[in-house]
């Protein structure tokens, strides 16, 4: 077995200090693929609100501790995990820990899809977007990820100001416009080459009519609610959030390098021989 600890150690080490993950695992090809599915049983679920374990997976649980303490109670059984680095064993014992949350907690996750702030599995919902920002290496699905999760926020306020509750309703507009501008940064810091440029220039594209759609509804229900202070935040929430998609957009169409059909010399004219 090949000792991973080190390649493994600087991963967890670049997602924790948010450095750039990919260029790590370029410096072991051979063990990329063990990595990362290392890496995504490993990725930190602490701050996940677990849900409730059934009273089954709470006993099989209750059967694999006991299992465990008699096994350590008989020595003369060797523990294969002594053998190994002691990052290895912390590991080994992350991935359990992973692999039991997976368990029993993979429907919640699914049913966390609807969940709102408040909700209890509102925290699983939010750490399964983060996870899944982690393991996106590629920069174009990676950046449509990030506005499709902005565009969460954005479905969630609607929801919020429909049941009455305008200041949650209001915060998520607001993680919304911030999201948008992270967007915004990540374009305006990544090279694309012309196919992902003409991609992201249409998503961004498709994101902002349906932007501008759930904006104007917003505004329009609030002002007819009696709620016009609601309504003005949302509404230049909406014109500022409209000018940074503009300029995605602007900035995705100058890194563009000339088309095909630009880099052909033109045919000489008549004469110019």
């Amino acid at each position: 077995m090949r000792d991973l600890s080190r390649p493994l150690q600087e991963c967890l080490e670049a997602i924790e200090q948010r450095r750039n993950l990919p260029e790590v695992l370029r410096r072991y090809p051979a063990d990329r693929d063990e990595l990362v599915a290392l890496l995504r049983l490993s990725v930190d679920l602490g701050g996940l609100e677990a849900p409730a374990a059934d009273p089954a997976f709470r006993l099989r649980a209750r059967n694999q501790m006991l299992a465990a303490a008699a096994r350590q109670r008989h020595p003369r059984h060797r523990n294969p995990l002594r053998a190994w680095p002691r990052p290895a064993v912390r590991l080994a014992f992350a991935g359990a820990v992973a692999v039991a949350l997976v368990a029993g907690g993979l429907t919640a996750v699914a049913a966390s899809g609807g969940s709102l702030p408040g909700d209890p599995l509102y925290t699983v919902k939010l750490g399964a977007e983060q996870a899944q920002l982690t393991f996106t290496f590629d920069s174009v699905d990676r950046a449509r990820l990030q506005l499709h999760f902005a565009d969460l926020r954005l479905q969630e306020a609607q929801r919020l100001f429909a049941a009455g509750r305008k200041s949650e309703a209001v915060g998520l507009v607001n993680q919304y416009d911030a999201a948008v501008a992270q967007f915004d940064q990540s374009v305006a810091g990544t090279a694309f080459d012309n196919q992902a440029i003409a991609v992201l220039s249409r998503y961004v594209t498709e994101r902002q009519a349906q932007a501008d759609a759930s904006f104007d509804a917003m505004a329009g229900s609030l002002s007819a609610g009696g709620d016009p202070q609601s309504a003005a935040i949302v509404s230049r929430t909406h014109s500022r959030v409209d000018q940074v998609f503009n300029g995605s957009k602007r900035d995705l169409q100058a890194h563009a390098g000339p088309s095909q059909h630009d880099t052909h010399p033109a045919k000489p004219a008549a004469g110019d021989h």
